[in-house]
């Protein structure tokens, strides 16, 4: 990777697109599952019930399996999704792996990547992709791990209105009483809706929300303490926490002057 070009960091409502230099050889664990693509050269994997590093194309790593992943090239593709996601889900079943199984070890893929999907990284590496252009990659990169992609559909009416509300309010705690009375509905009903709907559990997407939120204002120059209170963490402590228990590492250590990196924070339409 050429030093001039920095790593890249997408964030989207349930997922995370990371390419850059790896930046995790201890032994760690967090809640998103992590789908890692060695670009050049091959990963080398290690879990908590794996003795020795394992080389591979690719891995899927599920959530709170302590793991450590390197590469013997300079680049890797890291993939975060939301554990209850339904794309995750979809790439369980095809390799008939229980996705509510938390200790099982990594799924170590060897399928090399295709010339077209090594053309779209080496196009990206260099460049300031736009929406377009990242979410064509992340659907690439689900694709070779064989997750289902549906269509695009327009939603329900009462989803859209509750998420005009959460985006209206990203620093506010909603009580889920306060958004079924919005829509009147039932709690079950609800929640059922909303995962049919958007592909994951309410509670998980507002903290994917919240999240977002908050890298969205401190790459905007907001100090990170402020970012934490407009996304409603108390404080950049309470955000910190809660961003390296999904993800593996502290945003001080991924934002860190040592890392040049560039950032781009997607929001979803609301159909």
């Amino acid at each position: 990777m050429p030093k001039t070009a920095p790593n890249k960091l997408y964030l989207w409502r349930d997922s995370v697109l990371y390419l850059g230099v790896s930046f995790e050889p201890d032994l760690h664990r967090h809640n998103a599952v992590q789908c890692c693509i060695a670009l050049d050269g091959k990963l080398m994997v290690r879990s908590h019930n794996m003795n020795n590093w394992q080389s591979c194309q690719a891995a899927i790593i599920a959530s709170n399996v302590r793991h450590s992943v390197i590469t013997t090239g300079s680049t890797v593709c890291l993939l975060y999704l939301e554990k209850t996601s339904d794309n995750y889900r979809s790439i369980m079943d095809y390799y008939n792996v229980d996705p509510a199984c938390n200790s099982h070890r990594p799924l170590l893929i060897h399928e090399p990547i295709s010339a077209k999907l090594q053309s779209l990284f080496d196009n990206a590496i260099p460049a300031s992709l736009d929406l377009s252009a990242a979410e064509h990659l992340k659907n690439a990169c689900l694709t070779y791990f064989k997750a289902r992609l549906s269509p695009a559909q327009k939603l329900d009416a009462r989803i859209s209105r509750i998420l005009v509300m959460l985006h209206q309010h990203p620093n506010k705690i909603f009580l889920i009483e306060e958004l079924c009375d919005l829509v009147h509905l039932s709690e079950s009903r609800l929640q059922h809706l909303f995962k049919a709907e958007m592909g994951l559990p309410i509670r998980k997407y507002c903290l994917w929300m919240r999240l977002r939120h908050v890298v969205k204002i401190a790459l905007h120059g907001g100090s990170l303490t402020a970012a934490a209170h407009g996304g409603g963490f108390s404080d950049a402590a309470h955000f910190s926490r809660t961003f390296k228990s999904m993800f593996g590492i502290t945003p001080s250590t991924l934002f860190s002057s040592e890392n040049s990196i560039e950032s781009l924070v997607f929001e979803n339409p609301i159909m």
